[in-house]
């Protein structure tokens, strides 16, 4: 083998390949070889430094292939292989065959040895290859076809780059050193290209690399120069800051334009103070990419300098943080939440340690979390609960999920509570438990509440004894007893008698008083065993339990009405007495159920009152029969009051003892009955308040009176005042004036001939409506009387305040005036004090010549009473008129 190197044609060929790479034109450049004029194989070579001048790595192979051709056809080589081997590289070896689009068995071995083959190179330029210098050599020919191969390599910084084998025969002729030359030089044509292509590979994989990793890292880079003020970007940037994808370079102002307006300013300070002081910035600003989209990004900056140390340039990064600061908001607000909770949480881990606990934790079982923190659940475990409990919940919570449920629980300090918890299990990306969450809240406070509920469910406000409900429960286990052991149940119904006289004039915070005084009575005089309970309103019941005879309950009874005859004190400076109505009923004998029991004991009650009050009854079938009886009145007055021929206005005359003559009438209301005759108020009067018909009531009679009195006044009678009486309900409930107002309007009646007659009840509590019904009473005209005046809470204040019109004195202070001292003080103290607030005033229930006497000695000139006349029906009080 011989080596023919020539320096003067690889220095013409790599300047050649140097200004090709710099983007220069080479027309001409091969003309310029010294010493010779263009010879053939120099046009091939020019020919292939053209196509590599297009060439890319899909077609190198094939320029390649085609440069190969003319070679060979130049110098008569029969067949010929390139090798290329870039430096520095395991991959990216080229080996073209001239006709060969497969690899023959010697480009094989090449490609799979490259590492040997450049090794046997051995510094050597030029070799020659002869079939009988080895089994290699032979090898190598038998590969190319041929007895002889010319063997041509190039070295790149001392290192074998490429080598170009031609297969010929031996008479063919050997290129001289001017042809080793450029085909050399070719060969480091080739190799550049190839390695060139090989590194715009690597750099094209690099860059997708880079797109990529910006792309899933939310991630662009960037580069300001601020001399051109020219901002070029990645792809990445780009789309965070909303430009399109063909967009490479922006000036300072199309970026600002993408801050948000509130951040616009920041930004751009931000950036005259880097340039300013040449150092970078980290900022987080918004950015609008797009219509009506807003993104949060982070900003960070270098500078570049030039010599003078000024700037001249900033690279950085820009990285969307839009979605990673709302993942951190949540997270915060989940910290804080968590801090914030009232409810208890505990963080364990898979093995069972405690990882976290919240401030609720510590509040609610006293332990800090610095005892807790790192040390095994089961430490906290001193409920009443045992371990299998605890596995069974464990076992819930891995096949489902979760557990909840109400356990007992032990504070720190010992004390055990209810606490109501909810365990959910964690688990990571492979299904793996990763954490236990217990969520747990302290019941201690539900369940005293609960319980409060439970007794205020069953007992009584006010008094504290059970209510209805705890009254049924009570006498329902009392029953039970009692049939197991074969004794006998009492149950007495106490109603107090007058109660609401008491509401009415003294207000019902005395009444409350009352009722909490008779209970506490009734509590403290009967037994531990024995029930007392307060139905509602003033009714209260007694039950007995181990009764052994009627004889027995005859004297817990008697004991009973003692206890009432007593005074009560509630606060108003006097004492009270109040009677008390019992009614009895006794298990077996009356009923065997509660309601049976409690029903019957409230007929025989109602008896008790019926017979006088302050009496006891025990409860026969003949008071179901009179209760029903009561009950079917109710439906009749009801139906009565929608027609006009069952109820009757009768009046009774009012006298002026000086003249003789009638001044006024009061309207009683009478009800002929159609099988019964003529029934009385004081039967169908607590059958209407019962019903709840007294405002019916009271507005028939109200229409009717008013009726009258339009036709008295067409037929021209004398004037005279007509009193109807109005109920305390009726006068509070408002609309009382718009009804009046109406019948005035409708029926064209004088005002004046009405008076409204009311109880001192009625004006106790001055509310907005009571005072507006009076006011609109004086506005029409009419006038107001008090009745039964000194019965209840009377009072100077509200005489004066409610601008009443007349005092009306009660029958029971008149009756007494001939025989009682204290009724003549009373009457006559009644009279002075409206005589000295110039108030008229009427005495009713005049029945004697004594009693007329007393009161025209007292000034009390107008009176009512049988003495002068008894309510008459329309027509007989017509002909009385009429005289």
């Amino acid at each position: 083998m011989t080596g023919m190197p020539s320096t003067s044609a690889q220095e013409h060929w790599s300047g050649v390949w140097r200004r090709l790479v710099e983007g220069e034109a080479i027309r001409g450049d091969l003309n310029a070889l010294p010493g010779s004029r263009k010879p053939k194989l120099e046009e091939v070579l020019e020919s292939a430094t053209e196509r590599f001048l297009s060439t890319d790595r899909q077609n190198l192979a094939e320029h390649l292939r085609s440069s190969l051709s003319q070679i060979s056809a130049r110098l008569h080589s029969s067949q010929a292989l390139m090798f290329i081997c870039p430096r520095d590289r395991d991959s990216g070896h080229v080996c073209v065959q001239l006709d060969s689009h497969e690899r023959s068995p010697l480009a094989e071995q090449m490609m799979a040895s490259a590492g040997r083959w450049k090794a046997a190179l051995n510094g050597q330029t030029v070799q020659i290859i002869e079939r009988e210098d080895g089994d290699e050599a032979a090898f190598i020919c038998a590969s190319l076809s041929c007895q002889r191969v010319i063997l041509l390599s190039t070295f790149i910084d001392q290192q074998p780059g490429a080598c170009l084998m031609l297969g010929t025969s031996p008479d063919t002729w050997i290129p001289d050193a001017s042809e080793c030359a450029l085909l050399s030089a070719f060969l480091q044509l080739a190799y550049l290209v190839t390695d060139r292509l090989a590194v715009q590979d690597v750099l094209r994989q690099r860059d997708s690399l880079l797109q990529r990793t910006e792309r899933l890292a939310g991630i662009g880079s960037w580069h300001n120069d601020l001399v051109q003020d020219c901002l070029t970007f990645t792809a990445q940037s780009g789309e965070i800051f909303g430009f399109s994808a063909d967009t490479r370079w922006i000036n300072t102002r199309q970026l600002l334009e993408r801050i948000h307006p509130d951040d616009r300013h920041r930004v751009a300070g931000s950036m005259q103070r880097s340039s300013d002081t040449g150092e970078g910035f980290d900022i987080i600003c918004r950015v609008c990419p797009r219509a009506e989209e807003l993104r949060l990004v982070r900003v960070l900056a270098d500078v570049v300098t030039d010599g003078s140390g000024k700037v001249v340039a900033r690279f950085g990064s820009v990285q969307d943080i839009t979605e990673a600061h709302e993942r951190t908001r949540q997270l915060q607000q989940a910290a804080q939440v968590l801090e914030s909770a009232m409810e208890g949480v505990l963080i364990v881990d898979a093995l069972g340690r405690v990882e976290s606990v919240n401030p609720a934790f510590t509040a609610i079982t006293g332990y800090p979390a610095s005892e807790v923190v790192g040390v095994p659940v089961q430490v906290l475990d001193k409920g009443s609960h045992n371990r299998a409990f605890f596995r069974s919940m464990l076992r819930q919570c891995i096949r489902q999920g979760s557990w909840r449920g109400e356990i007992m629980n032990r504070r720190r300090n010992g004390e055990l509570f209810p606490q109501l918890l909810s365990v959910t299990v964690l688990r990571d990306d492979h299904g793996r438990i990763s954490q236990f969450v217990a969520v747990f809240s302290d019941m201690s406070r539900i369940r005293k509440s609960e319980k409060q509920v439970d007794y205020l469910a069953a007992h009584d406000a006010l008094t504290g004894l059970p209510n209805r409900a705890g009254l049924m429960t009570c006498l329902q286990k009392a029953i039970d007893k009692a049939a197991i052991k074969r004794r006998r149940v009492a149950v007495i119904t106490i109603d107090l008698d007058h109660f609401k006289h008491i509401n009415d004039s003294l207000g019902h915070p005395a009444g409350d008083r009352l009722l909490q005084a008779c209970a506490r009575r009734l509590r403290e005089r009967l037994r531990d065993s024995d029930t007392v309970a307060r139905q509602g309103g003033d009714e209260f019941v007694v039950v007995l339990e181990n009764v052994v005879s009627q004889k027995q309950v005859e004297q817990v009874a008697g004991i009973l009405q003692d206890l009432f005859a007593k005074g009560f004190d509630v606060g108003t400076g006097r004492e009270l007495f109040i009677g008390a109505s019992l009614g009895i009923t006794l298990y077996p004998e009356h009923g065997s159920d509660v309601t049976q029991l409690l029903s019957y004991a409230d007929v025989a009650m109602y008896a008790a009152k019926q017979q006088g009050r302050n009496h006891y009854r025990f409860y026969t079938n003949e008071l179901t029969q009179a209760a029903s009886d009561r009950l079917e009145l109710g439906s009749q007055l009801r139906a009565a009051l929608q027609s006009d021929d069952e109820l009757q206005i009768w009046y009774q005359p009012q006298v002026d003892q000086d003249s003789g003559n009638m001044v006024g009438a009061e309207a009683l209301l009478r009800w002929q009955h159609p099988q019964e005759g003529l029934i009385h108020p004081g039967r169908f009067i607590p059958v209407a308040e019962d019903n709840g018909l007294m405002p019916d009531m009271d507005h028939w009679v109200l229409t009717h009176v008013c009726q009258q009195l339009a036709q008295w006044q067409q037929e021209g009678q004398p004037p005279f005042v007509v009193a109807v009486n109005i109920t305390q309900p009726t006068f509070i409930a408002g609309g009382l004036v718009d009804r009046l107002q109406e019948l005035l309007a409708r029926y064209r009646i004088d005002p004046t001939w009405l008076e409204l007659e009311i109880t001192e009840g009625a004006l106790l509590e001055p509310t907005p409506q009571v005072l507006n019904t009076i006011e609109g009473l004086k506005a029409l005209g009419i006038s107001l009387a008090v009745d039964d005046f000194g019965t209840g809470y009377s009072s100077l204040a509200y005489l004066q305040r409610f601008r009443v019109d007349k005092l009306k004195i009660d029958r029971r202070f008149v009756s007494s005036v001939e025989e009682e001292e204290e009724g003549r003080v009373i009457t006559s103290t009644i009279i002075n004090m409206a005589r000295g607030l110039g108030l008229a005033v009427l005495a009713e229930g005049v029945e004697t010549e004594g009693q007329r006497a007393y009161l025209r000695e007292q000034g009390c000139t107008i009176c009512q009473g049988f003495l002068f006349s008894r309510p008459l029906p329309l027509d007989a009080f017509s002909d009385w008129l009429k005289y």
